[in-house]
């Protein structure tokens, strides 16, 4: 055998003995490869549909005022997932006019009540200067009820609404 027939075989070794480890790294690890993206690519519980869920917040803490109220007014107590990251409402709010869209899980959904009120809910409304903060930044979380004709009138919530025809029924502020 010549010196060129050594060399071709003994190469030849080589890449067949790297090829075999090569195979047998793949057989061990490949169905963990495998598993790890069907996981991954599951849509029962993507993790938007979890993020929605999870950032539906209550406007309503169990207060004394709270179980005073009409249920027209505290239910739904969490945006419907449909109104999250979603603002149909009219009614303005005060000199800061909050972003409603500054997180996304924020949402303002604003519906009839009887005698002429309007149920309006709203959730993470980010307020820059929020009073609830001593005039720090925060989100606003609330349910209030407004109609048509300004300040001094009686609501159901037992407050007189303010400038923009609304009064604050249920408030859960979160300061940053």
């Amino acid at each position: 055998m010549t010196w060129r027939c050594r060399l071709v075989s003994r190469s030849g070794l080589r890449r067949r003995s790297k090829m075999a480890k090569l195979l047998k790294t793949i057989s061990r690890v490949g169905p963990a490869c495998v598993m790890l993206f069907l996981v991954a690519c599951r849509t029962g519980d993507s993790q938007t549909t979890r993020t929605r869920e999870a950032m539906a917040q209550p406007a309503t803490t169990q207060t004394e005022k709270t179980g005073e109220l009409p249920a027209w007014i505290v239910n739904p107590p969490t945006l419907p997932p449909g109104r999250v990251g979603k603002n149909n409402c009219k009614f303005e709010f005060g000199v800061d006019t909050p972003k409603w869209d500054f997180h996304p899980d924020a949402g303002c959904w604003e519906h009839a009540g009887p005698d002429g009120w309007t149920r309006q809910q709203f959730q993470k409304l980010h307020v820059p200067k929020f009073h609830e903060c001593n005039g720090g930044p925060g989100d606003a979380t609330a349910i209030r009820v407004c109609r048509a004709g300004g300040a001094g009138q009686d609501s159901p919530c037992g407050e007189k609404t303010g400038p923009k025809g609304c009064a604050r029924c249920v408030v859960n502020p979160t300061c940053h």
